[in-house]
Formats: C-alpha cells, sequence, structure tokens
C-alpha cells in the first residue's frame, strides 16, 4: 500500500465516469477513501496493498473538508468509497463529483454486505491480483480479529455476521484461514464445521497493546459523541454518552489491573454506545444537506476554499477563483443565493480544468498553469 493517511448481495454499488477496469490498467491511479470504522478500514488496508492504493481515512459519520482536498492532491483517476453514507457520508461523493473526480461507492446495509460487496467488485474487476491471496474469514464485529488482520499481508478478509458464509466466493480461493478471538468462539466454530476441517484456524489473543488501543479509540470516539450533543435532537443521545462514558471508565480499571480481555470488552461496548450518537448526527447533518440550501452553499465553499489553497500550494494558478470565492461569500451574506450558486458552479468549472491538468501531469514533476 502506498500509505495511508451463494447469491450476490445487493449493496449500494455507483459507477461514475470511465469504468474501473479501464481506469485501472491505464492509470493504476487508485485512492481509496474509508471510515475509520474497524472492519472497513481492515479491509480497505488489505485491498489498497493488493492494488497500490493509497488509502484515506475519515472519522465515521463525520464530513471533514480537509479529506476532500487532500484527496484533490493525490490526482486520482477514480476514488473508490468503502462503506455506506452512514460510515463515509454521502457529502463525500457529491463534491468529488463537482469536483469532476470519478467516484465508486460501495457499501452495504452492514460491514459484511459492503465486505461481500467488495470482494465481489475485485473478482470481477481486478482477478489477477487475488491469485495467491489468504482468504480470512472473521466475524464482523470482532475487533480483536480485525486488529490481527491488519497485521497479516497478503490477505482478504471475508466477513461474516452469523454462521452462514458465501461458499461461492470462498471456493474461488485456494489458502482460507478463520480467525477468532473469545468474542466470536461460538459462531466461528460453526463457520469452521460448514467451511471444512482442514481450514487454517489462527486465535487472536488479546494482549495489553492491544486493549490500549481499543480504550483509546473509545475515548476518542465518547470525547466526539459528547462535543456534538449539542446538535443532536434525539432525545437517548445523553444517555448514551453517560453510558459510554461508564464503560469507558470500567474499561480503564480493568485495564490497571491487568484484565486486559475485560477491559478490551468493556472498551468495545463504550465505543458502540458512542457510535450510536454519532450515528444520530449524522442522519441529521444529511438530512440538513438536503432540506438547507444555505447550509449546503456554506459547505461548498469550506470546501472549495481547501482545494484551492492545496492546489495553489502545488503551483496552481487559482486568483480568478479566489476572486470568485470572495463574491460568493458575499452573495450568500447578502441573501442572494442563486448569485452564489451561479459562481460555486462557476469557481468548481475552473478548478475541474486544473484538477484535470493535474491528473495529466501526474508524475511528470510539471507545475500547474493558470488559465
Amino acid at each position: 500500500m502506498r500509505k495511508v493517511f451463494g447469491v450476490l448481495i445487493p449493496v449500494l454499488l455507483v459507477l461514475s465516469g470511465v469504468g474501473v477496469a479501464q481506469v485501472s490498467a491505464e492509470t493504476q491511479s487508485l485512492v481509496i477513501l474509508v471510515s475509520d470504522n474497524e472492519a472497513d478500514l481492515t479491509l480497505a488496508q488489505k485491498v489498497g496493498e493488493l492494488l497500490n492504493a493509497t488509502v484515506v481515512v475519515t472519522k465515521w459519520g463525520m464530513f471533514n473538508e480537509s479529506v476532500i482536498s487532500q484527496i484533490v492532491d493525490l490526482s486520482p483517476d477514480i476514488v473508490l468509497i468503502i462503506g455506506g453514507p452512514l460510515a463515509v457520508v454521502s457529502v463525500y461523493k457529491d463534491e468529488l463529483e463537482n469536483l469532476g473526480i470519478n467516484v465508486t461507492r460501495i457499501g452495504g446495509q452492514d460491514r459484511v454486505e459492503t465486505n461481500q460487496g467488495l470482494i465481489e467488485f475485485l473478482l470481477e474487476n481486478y482477478p489477477d491480483t487475488l491469485n495467491n491471496v489468504t482468504v480470512a474469514i472473521a466475524y464482523g464485529w470482532d475487533y480483536a480479529a480485525m486488529l490481527h488482520l491488519r497485521n497479516k499481508g497478503c490477505i482478504i478478509p471475508i466477513l461474516v455476521k452469523n454462521d452462514t458464509v458465501n461458499e461461492t466466493i470462498v471456493k474461488q480461493f485456494r489458502n482460507v484461514e478463520i480467525v477468532r478471538s473469545k468474542f466470536s468462539e461460538r459462531i466461528m466454530k460453526r463457520v469452521k464445521e460448514k467451511v471444512g476441517v482442514k481450514v487454517r484456524e489462527v486465535i487472536a489473543n488479546i494482549t495489553s497493546e492491544e486493549a490500549k488501543e481499543a480504550i483509546e479509540v473509545a475515548q476518542e470516539k465518547v470525547t466526539l459523541a459528547e462535543s456534538i450533543l449539542a446538535n443532536v435532537t434525539n432525545p437517548s443521545a445523553e444517555r448514551l454518552v453517560e453510558l459510554a462514558k461508564e464503560k469507558l471508565e470500567l474499561a480503564k480499571k480493568a485495564y490497571e489491573e491487568g484484565k486486559y480481555g475485560e477491559a478490551f470488552g468493556l472498551a468495545v461496548a463504550s465505543r458502540r454506545l458512542a457510535e450510536v450518537v454519532i450515528s444520530y448526527s449524522t442522519k441529521e447533518f444529511e438530512r440538513s444537506m438536503k432540506m438547507n440550501y444555505v447550509m449546503r452553499l456554506r459547505l461548498r465553499i469550506r470546501v472549495l476554499e481547501r482545494v484551492m489553497l492545496r492546489l495553489e500550494a502545488g503551483g496552481a494558478n487559482v486568483s480568478i477563483e479566489k476572486e470568485l470565492l470572495e463574491q460568493a461569500k458575499m452573495a450568500l451574506k447578502n441573501g442572494n443565493i442563486e448569485k452564489a450558486k451561479m459562481l460555486i458552479e462557476e469557481i468548481e468549472k475552473g478548478l475541474r480544468e486544473k484538477i484535470k491538468e493535474k491528473r495529466i501531469n501526474r508524475g511528470k514533476g510539471k507545475k500547474i498553469g493558470g488559465r
């Protein structure tokens, strides 16, 4: 990886612009955008290694304008989003496409459907990269197993949510193993019986380092959930944050007592409670973006500002676009929404040209000129 910043299950698969296989064959310039959800992130990292793709990570359920500018700076031919809109909010896809970047999203109703959709996508578009890959079957919500898989090379995870395994996919791989921790023993035992006794079984043990990492992730999620409480209207949000904080404190106490497995489990429970609150915020954010047009225009202005700075740092002349942006801000401030919209679209048109030129000159060491 360059670096990280049965039957077919229906997935949210949207192809935009040129085909993925065509782009890959010609340029091999692929960026993967994924949330920090442990299952999607593990899958993205493994796919990134196989396809020599850069993985860009965003906070689960949150939008950050700097992520758009980071992707623009990478000059990809296509961006592959792993995860549904609850994980990687739909604004990312919209804003990237506004800037002329081709986007493919693969996401399902949960992490298992996302995983299977992506495996099928790889088998169809990049079959040669999977020739010598080991399939690692794991329970999709086994955090310990996900951490274990991240440290292994040349593997692709196949996630399950019960003892149902997509045998059609599994049979296409020569090497198959089952990865489990104590949190998924029962399910994975049944999975092993279905897949076959010759399958290698790997135990993911909980170490002090993994327990510590789980606590740190939970702390980050709880802090985030607490910081967005004021923007969440769901009445259960405050209580969920309190419960998450209680679990987190218990996890820290267990860790201090050397009970790493217990600390790990409590930290995971804390994180999941916090993520419920974050999901409330995500849904309200998505709804606001659809209903509040002025809010959406303000967001587009913030995105364009970030992108301009990044392009300018790379040698692009964006003086005209910067001037138009100030006019758009003033128009929006004065309540002239239609004028602001027209100016934003004009800016996006100009930036699309510069982004296209940057993509063409990628790897040649050339700077981007002005209009």
